[in-house]
């Protein structure tokens, strides 16, 4: 896993040709851990996006995590809010 921000995280699954993206929600913080997932951790596939380019990474359209809002772009590696 490769940090972007202290609340997103980016790792690479062997059989997926796109990355998988890992944001700690502040939403879920509150909701009991047997009501969630991974506890406040949420991820995101991105099968639907275009993968620009793997080093540095560049996907395209920007990520959106519908539980809290979190938006942005992974441009030249970095996280760019949106």
């Amino acid at each position: 896993m490769t940090r972007l921000t202290d609340d997103i995280y980016v790792g690479w699954l062997d059989h997926e040709a796109t990355p998988v993206f890992w944001h700690w929600c502040a939403a879920l913080t509150d909701v009991p851990e047997e009501r969630t997932v991974n506890g406040p951790w949420v991820a995101a596939g991105t099968s639907g996006h275009t993968l620009v380019s793997r080093e540095p990474l560049h996907l395209e359209p920007s990520l959106l995590w519908p539980c809290c809002g979190t938006h942005g772009f992974v441009r030249g590696g970095v996280w760019i809010p949106a």
